[in-house]
């Protein structure tokens, strides 16, 4: 079982290396982002003391205070979860495979790299709420999971696969993604509770 297992990671190692390649420099991101938040914060004299306030308070775009006011939050966390971290990455990478599909040639090409950077990046962003914040954080991961998508539609010998790779690396690291914002908004929500 493990040398089959070994194996599969073996030739998959470009493939695996890609998605958290694609990961680490989204967060890479978000966290320079959120670093200059912060400074701009202290420099317009808030100290950085209500930064987190503020995040919580008009930022986010759907923070989770509305989940814990009617219910235990173990259970808000699982319906959050599920929500986050499973449907939403299903269903928002199934229109985001469209959009790839529409922007790859039958032999493979890519075509209307524009169609794919705005649908992409700004697309994603726009529709999660919260204007430039969102394009800076959720546009910079449309952008890299649909870098992603391209990467990964290729073999190391330059055929095409099937589209289950590249769609499946696409839900596992927006899952992981949302996860960690999950995780980051509950800790804002203990300090504002």
């Amino acid at each position: 079982m493990l040398g089959k297992m070994h194996a599969w990671v073996q030739a998959n190692r470009d493939r695996l290396g890609a998605i958290g390649l694609t990961f680490a420099l989204v967060w890479l991101w978000v966290t320079f982002v959120l670093m200059c938040v912060s400074l701009l914060a202290i420099k317009d004299g808030n100290g950085g003391s209500d930064f987190l306030g503020m995040l919580y308070e008009e930022s986010l775009p759907h923070p989770l205070k509305a989940l814990f006011g009617g219910s235990s939050p173990g259970e808000s966390f699982l319906w959050a979860f599920l929500g986050l971290c499973v449907a939403a990455p299903l269903v928002e990478e199934g229109f985001r495979a469209g959009l790839c599909e529409l922007c790859e040639t039958k032999e493979g090409g890519l075509r209307y790299h524009f169609l794919l950077l705005a649908g992409s990046c700004l697309g994603f962003g726009l529709l999660h709420g919260g204007g430039y914040f969102s394009i800076l954080i959720q546009g910079s991961l449309g952008l890299g999971l649909g870098l992603l998508w391209f990467r990964l539609r290729r073999n190391a010998d330059g055929t095409l696969i099937r589209k289950r790779w590249p769609y499946l690396a696409n839900v596992a690291v927006h899952a992981a993604y949302n996860f960690c914002v999950l995780g980051i908004q509950i800790l804002v929500l203990r300090s504002h509770m």
